[in-house]
């Protein structure tokens, strides 16, 4: 079993008299720039400038020091990069780059461009990362309650010989080590989160679009197909966290699912495209075929976007939720 880092393993003493800057203000920077201020930590925000960034009157309403990509990696100690993956290189070679300066820390959230060569960092500065296992509205929630959220760090550089300390002490001020923190490497925790969202996430919306879609046409009413198709999912998938699957299965659901799942659930599954995605992920030809998109423009995910606002299922959706509640 790997190591788990918890509180009482971790301490808060690397931060201490260092200032930490959240660059980026979505969903994720908004949630860990208030865990760790709530923590003790001095944490101000950088942004693109007001005319590009929404987010950056949000931050500055939450009672954060607001400044540019550039005035804010010269003034931190420990920049905490929380911008989207394709947005990152650019900004890192115009304002993050020229501005950095031996000992400082690089904390990335996601892996992605230092390990297909998209930042090249200097070694003269650490390089690590760490990434809450969740959406950041969760983690803020979880902290709020005293609870953490399961996460990872790692550690591509270290320049100063205390490069996982930096790591973890941003995990222990975000409420991760509350829950458990271990360490991987920059490829596993990006191609292994790679993985995740192109089987587990895409496979499942793929499991109930197609079972929405099948009910529908062979005659049962939208509404239900829509409930069955997404809504009994959540409550289970709850119960599966909190008892584990076999108890869930064995115990928790009637016999007849019992069956169903274990007689039926093998057969919707295609272990050997499966396996096949994972080889794939692994050689890069999924991150080179995300950064071709990105280059065009978008122009198949803007596509599938319109094609998937505008479905059937989607429209059900809306109702369903105005009719049924969320």
């Amino acid at each position: 079993m790997e190591k788990i880092y918890r509180d009482a393993d971790v301490s808060l003493a690397p931060l201490e008299g260092k200032l930490v800057a959240v660059i980026g203000y979505g969903i994720q920077g908004k949630a860990q720039a208030a865990n760790m201020r709530d923590s003790g930590v001095r944490v101000i925000i950088g942004t693109r400038p007001p005319e590009e960034s929404r987010s950056r009157a949000e931050a500055e309403a939450d009672g954060f020091e607001v400044m540019s990509i550039a005035e804010a990696t010269r003034r931190a100690d420990v920049l905490s990069i929380q911008l989207a993956d394709p947005a990152q290189p650019s900004l890192y070679r115009a304002e993050i780059a020229p501005n950095l300066a031996a000992g400082k820390t690089l904390c990335f959230c996601h892996g992605f461009n230092v390990l297909y060569g998209q930042i090249d960092p200097p070694r003269d500065v650490n390089v690590v990362l760490f990434v809450p296992n969740a959406p950041g509205r969760f983690v803020r929630e979880k902290y709020e309650k005293g609870e953490g959220v399961y996460g990872c760090v790692s550690v591509d550089n270290d320049a100063t010989g205390n490069a996982l300390e930096i790591a973890l002490a941003l995990a222990r001020a975000v409420g991760s080590t509350r829950a458990g923190v271990v360490e991987l490497s920059f490829r596993e925790e990006t191609e292994g989160d790679n993985y995740e969202e192109q089987v587990l996430y895409g496979g499942v919306i793929q499991l109930m679009r197609l079972t929405y879609r099948i009910m529908v046409e062979n005659g049962y009413p939208p509404s239900f197909a829509y409930a069955k198709a997404i809504r009994s999912l959540r409550s289970v998938v709850d119960v599966m966290d909190e008892v584990g699957i076999e108890e869930y299965i064995s115990r928790r659901s009637s016999r007849t699912c019992e069956y169903a799942v274990r007689t039926r659930g093998p057969r919707v599954i295609n272990e050997e495209e499966m396996r096949k995605i994972f080889e794939e992920t692994e050689r890069g030809e999924f991150a080179k075929e995300w950064m071709g998109e990105w280059a065009l423009g978008m122009p198949m995910l803007h596509r599938m976007r319109r094609t998937g606002r505008a479905s059937d299922m989607e429209q059900t959706g809306r109702r369903w939720r105005e009719e049924f509640g969320k």
